[in-house]
């Protein structure tokens, strides 16, 4: 069961960690919009990950293409963790 904990709490959403400079693209992407809507980034958000692994189950390429971006993420986790 989901339970608002917050202002922001929406039906049928979960809390989905991506890194800072993930989640600053995002906010750049969405504040360039022209219409505004309140949860308007969560649903970017959803759509991206939706259209990303339906590539990547359908397509190789877009699958490898996936696994190669999941390798950079780590290797910038490493990098962050490194220079704490």
């Amino acid at each position: 069961m989901n339970t608002p904990t917050s202002g922001n709490y929406e039906h049928g959403y979960r809390a989905v960690l991506v890194r800072e400079d993930t989640k600053r693209s995002l906010r750049e992407f969405r504040a360039g919009l022209s219409e505004r809507d309140l949860f308007q980034e969560r649903r970017i958000a959803t759509a991206a990950v939706e259209i990303a692994l339906e590539d990547a189950e359908s397509d190789a390429a877009a699958r490898e293409r996936l696994f190669a971006m999941v390798k950079d993420v780590v290797r910038r986790d490493l990098n962050d963790t490194q220079a704490d």
